[in-house]
């Protein structure tokens, strides 16, 4: 029974993940492997769709919380390296208050991985413009926990009752 769901898993992961990854620049994604990473998070939340809404909250917020603190860095005439302490510093603090505040509703994990992310992916791609990187990013993002997390699951444990 275990070599079953080994195989099966096996068999999503080799066809849904590199069908995202080759149908996403289709769609205007050119950050589909975001979906990868966020898959995770929701696949070591035990693949709880109960908690995918939180997680992918979560995300979105990471990726709103990139692009504010990206405007701060870019627009501040303080020295950069104090920018850069100062927004981590503040927007770090916030966000723990905020996601403990409503730890129903939010997960501060992916709201964390998710601003990383965001943050890596914006001052790497220096040519896409900012906000349409970041509704590719939260889209990747969503991918990642709804269609790599979510469904893949779904689909595994169909196939091996």
């Amino acid at each position: 029974m275990k070599n079953k769901e080994i195989l099966t898993l096996a068999l999503l992961i080799a066809v849904m993940p590199p069908a995202w990854a080759v149908l996403s620049p289709y769609m205007g994604i050119s950050v589909g492997p975001i979906a990868l990473i966020c898959a995770g998070i929701y696949a070591t939340n035990g693949n709880k769709f109960r908690n995918a809404h939180k997680i992918a909250l979560g995300y979105l917020a990471g990726d709103i919380w990139a692009l504010i603190a990206f405007e701060i860095m870019a627009h501040t005439p303080l020295n950069p390296d104090l920018t850069l302490f100062l927004t981590l510093a503040v927007f770090g603090f916030i966000l723990v208050i905020i996601s403990d505040r409503f730890k129903n509703i939010i997960h501060m994990p992916s709201w964390l991985t998710g601003w990383a992310i965001g943050m890596l992916t914006m001052n790497l791609d220096t040519t896409t413009p900012v906000l349409s990187l970041t509704v590719q990013i939260g889209v990747a993002m969503l991918a990642g926990v709804y269609y790599v997390g979510a469904l893949l699951d779904k689909v595994h444990r169909m196939l091996n009752r």
